[in-house]
Parts: C-alpha cells; structure tokens; sequence
C-alpha cells in the first residue's frame, strides 16, 4: 500500500513529546515490507524547516538523510504543470484553512489515486483522504 507523507506524520515521527509518536512509530515500522511512501518536495521542504525549527539542525539532517536514502519512500519533485494544478486548488478552496502543501498532497493523491495519507490533520479528511494510522 502506498501512503501520501505529510508533514504532521513525519514529525510525529520524530518527536519523542508529540502525542502521535507512537502511533507514527508503529505505523512506518509496520509498513516497512508492504508499502510505501510518496513523499513530495514540499512535505520534504516543509518538514525539514520545522524539525530545524522545533527540534534543531542535527534532527532535521537525521531525519532528511533516512527519508533521502530510504528504499521505501519514492520522492517526488513537482513539474511545472502540477505546480499549476496546486495552485489552482489552493485558489479554489478559499473556504478551507488547507495549506498551499496540504493542496499538493492532495494533487499527488489524485494523480496516483492513492487514497490515504500519512498524517494526524485533520485537513487531509476534508479532502476525502484516509489519514492513518
């Protein structure tokens, strides 16, 4: 099964203190031989400045050289012409709080029609996707 990676499951991921540590833990430990993770440059960009953020350079760097190296997350950059398309569901849903990240997870989704995401944000359901863990 491939995942959507979203920021607040990655950071769960890494802070001991957040109160989805475990879960994200066992989740990505429990996927490890079945799955996969589709993780694109935004989430990336926007995990490492808030693990540098939060928890400092040395976390951020650890963390940036698993997802980097890991055989088991596939990253994805953007091309123009879905930077286009993130653009114009961020412009669309202005009734939504989703971030312009939020919006290009959402893009990649349908793009692989995956239907689940890596993510404890509640933003992620009001998109139709299934968070998990």
């Amino acid at each position: 099964m491939t995942v959507i990676a979203d920021t607040s499951g990655l950071y769960a991921l890494v802070d001991r203190n957040d109160p989805h540590h475990s879960r994200a833990a066992n989740f990505l430990k429990a996927q490890a031989g079945v799955g996969s993770l589709l993780l694109s440059n935004h989430v990336f960009d926007e995990t490492m400045t808030l693990v540098k953020a939060r928890l400092g350079m040395q976390v951020a760097l650890q963390l940036g050289l698993r997802l980097r190296n890991s055989r088991f997350v596939e990253m994805v950059i953007f091309s123009a012409a879905e930077e286009q398309e993130t653009w114009r569901v961020f412009s669309h849903y202005t009734d939504k709080e989703w971030s312009y990240t939020d919006c290009a997870c959402l893009i990649l989704a349908r793009q692989r029609n995956i239907q689940q995401a890596f993510s404890f944000d509640h933003h992620f359901a009001q998109m139709n996707l299934v968070k998990v863990p």
